[in-house]
């Protein structure tokens, strides 16, 4: 029972709170598989986004054309080609054709997302040249792909 102070109206309102309390732990119920397979397509979802979005991005920094005119002597093509250190610029776009982006699913729920070109030159470019479009493209957008892919889900 309860101290000499408290008033019987204190005890009753404390019994049933008790009672409640078992009542409500009744009602307690588990949405994990649910909670799990939401966030495990959001994330797909997502990585989705992500790899369009920077595979746009790659065809819009490839996509200045080369320039051409007439040379000093007359009559000369002359085409200002892109120089190190810049996107590669389209004489062609052919290259710009064949950006292609992928996300493939694996079986735990995890995914990945694939930005790339099946042309050799493409390689040769983002290697060799110094015209990197693929990894300068991503290090450029990282701030806006992070929030893409760890924003609030929705």
């Amino acid at each position: 029972m309860g101290t000499p102070s408290q008033s019987q109206a204190v005890l009753d309102a404390r019994q049933r709170r008790v009672g409640m309390g078992a009542a409500s732990d009744v009602r307690w119920q588990w949405f994990i598989k649910e909670v799990s397979d939401k966030i495990s397509l959001t994330m797909l979802e997502r990585t989705r986004i992500a790899t369009n979005f920077v595979m746009s991005k790659v065809i819009r920094n490839i996509s200045t054309a080369v320039t051409k005119g007439t040379g000093p002597r007359g009559g000369r093509v002359v085409t200002n080609r892109s120089k190190s250190g810049e996107f590669p610029h389209a004489e062609t776009t052919q290259l710009m054709k064949t950006i292609f982006s992928d996300v493939r699913e694996f079986g735990d729920g995890s995914c990945e997302g694939y930005v790339g070109t099946p042309l050799p030159y493409g390689l040769i470019l983002e290697v060799r040249m110094g015209r990197s479009f693929l990894v300068r493209t991503l290090n450029e957008e990282r701030a806006e792909i992070v929030r893409i892919l760890t924003g609030p889900i929705t």
